[in-house]
């Protein structure tokens, strides 16, 4: 995951305290302030390259690093716990090849490390730990379906199509261990062993991103449309949660699943970097105006001492 973000160190004080705007931006949470759960980690740009990952602890608006530098380092994903983090990076003896590495978060020590295997082409993927710690599972690539492998690397399966159409896009885990998947512009959670898959909902866009789990399993979101759409996990009560004068995706929920983390305000800079505005809406179902100053309900991170410089990311974000 490739993001540059410049970090807010009193984000805090300005979510928490009436000194920084409290009463100007109200929230969602009790007398009218905000209470976030959690740490946002994403990556930041030092040096030439950009695989950087922070950790931003949203009680105390601290920013430490989470994981060193490393050029090599393709994506990563955090246990929901935050105990561990799961890395594919480059294969040194293989250009076509890519290492996965789990490291432990408190110390960074290297707990596993294995060649991902039986792929010619994809050597870039964004692999994701299963809500228990058991399993990884990588979305679907140029040449191979969705694969769900053990955390030693054992292939365990491999869906490449549901109902004779390309399983594609990104994924999301679900409590049980099911998988949120799309094939066909239908949206599916298959069962907890990938042998099949019941119809959610059919996605009616032209283009749409990042469909994502709460971690209840009670609620889907995901861009579509330049915007973000919230429903129930089967696929009812689909609203619209997000309006603006630009474009909004990458959906993330919160830990108790009250707010989403979002990029707003999407401006392309290439083929492969992306860049958009950190922002945080209340995950209630209502819609907000995420338009830079149009509506007082909405976050957008900023910059510590910055009245005017927003956060920006290419997408590459968690929030454990």
């Amino acid at each position: 995951m490739k993001t540059r973000v410049t970090t807010l160190v009193c984000l805090a004080v300005l979510l928490l305290t009436a000194a920084c705007g409290k009463k100007d931006n109200p929230g969602p949470g009790n007398n009218g302030g905000w209470q976030l759960p959690g740490s946002i980690y994403y990556d930041w740009s030092e040096g030439s390259g950009l695989a950087i990952a922070y950790r931003l602890d949203l009680s105390s608006g601290v920013r430490s690093k989470a994981v060193a530098y490393n050029a090599k380092r393709h994506a990563w994903d955090i246990s929901r716990d935050g105990s561990i983090m799961l890395q594919s990076l480059d294969d040194p003896n293989d250009y076509d090849g890519e290492i996965y590495r789990i490291i432990n978060m408190q110390n960074g020590q290297t707990l596993s490390e294995f060649r991902k295997k039986n792929s010619e082409v994809s050597n870039f993927t964004e692999p994701l730990l299963s809500p228990d710690k058991s399993l990884i599972a990588v979305p679907p690539t140029f040449d191979r379906g969705l694969i769900v492998m053990d955390l030693q690397g054992r292939l365990l399966k491999e869906v490449v199509t549901i109902g004779g159409k390309k399983v594609k896009g990104n994924i999301a885990w679900m409590p049980d261990n099911s998988i949120i998947c799309v094939a066909d512009n239908i949206v599916y959670r298959l069962n907890n062993q990938y042998t099949w898959g019941d119809v959610v909902t059919q996605l009616n866009f032209n283009d749409w991103n990042h469909i994502t789990a709460s971690y209840d399993g009670q609620r889907l979101a995901f861009g579509a449309g330049k915007h973000i759409w919230m429903m129930n996990a089967d696929g009812t009560n689909k609203v619209q949660v997000t309006t603006s004068n630009d474009e909004e995706g990458y959906p993330v929920f919160s830990p108790d699943g009250k707010h989403l983390l979002m990029g707003t305000d999407y401006e392309p800079e290439s083929s492969a970097i992306r860049n958009w505005i950190l922002t945080i809406i209340p995950a209630d179902g209502r819609q907000y105006n995420v338009t830079e100053g149009a509506d007082d309900r909405v976050v957008m991170l900023k910059v510590n001492g910055s009245d005017t410089r927003l956060e920006s990311s290419d997408g590459a974000m968690e929030w454990r």
